[in-house]
């Protein structure tokens, strides 16, 4: 059994497959979180802009980590629950044309023992944009692990 998270500090936890991008789910998402924009939802003017086309919300790109975190094999021998703590950082460092497919990439920075027996994980979060050298994304991504009692 791994010692709750503290033996997988510094370990990648894995990497999601890829997932596509689409106009579509970008103008779904600014309609839902009102993050419209004509860089991001109109197409015929965006052609004449400064990317040549639409470009993906920060926020789109944050949003899908959580699907990502569902394709890795988290240690799950005594864990009753993960919640999703928040973020310490988080960074868009690339700007990502509608249609790139993204993947996650995630490593466990540290393990804080919380004094009821459960932890707290920082994992780094990677988003990385096929075809763009630098990440899409970089967000340290915190999760309340709750053990079996």
């Amino acid at each position: 059994m791994v010692n709750r998270f503290a033996d997988l500090v510094g370990a990648e936890l894995g990497v999601s497959r890829w997932y596509d991008t689409g106009q579509d789910d970008v103008d779904t998402f600014a309609d839902l979180v009102g993050d419209s924009g004509w860089i991001h939802n109109d197409v015929e003017r965006s052609v004449a802009g400064p990317y040549g086309g639409t470009i993906l919300q920060g926020f789109f790109m944050l949003g899908q980590l959580s699907r990502m975190a569902r394709d890795l094999d988290w240690p799950a021998e005594g864990v009753l629950n993960r919640f999703n703590y928040g973020f310490d950082r988080v960074r868009f460092v690339s700007r990502v044309p509608t249609g790139t497919r993204l993947r996650g990439r995630f490593e466990v920075l540290d393990v804080a023992p919380k004094e009821d027996g459960d932890d707290l994980v920082r994992v780094k979060a990677t988003i990385e944009a096929e075809g763009i050298e630098e990440p899409a994304v970089i967000a340290e991504w915190l999760f309340y692990i709750r053990y079996e009692r």
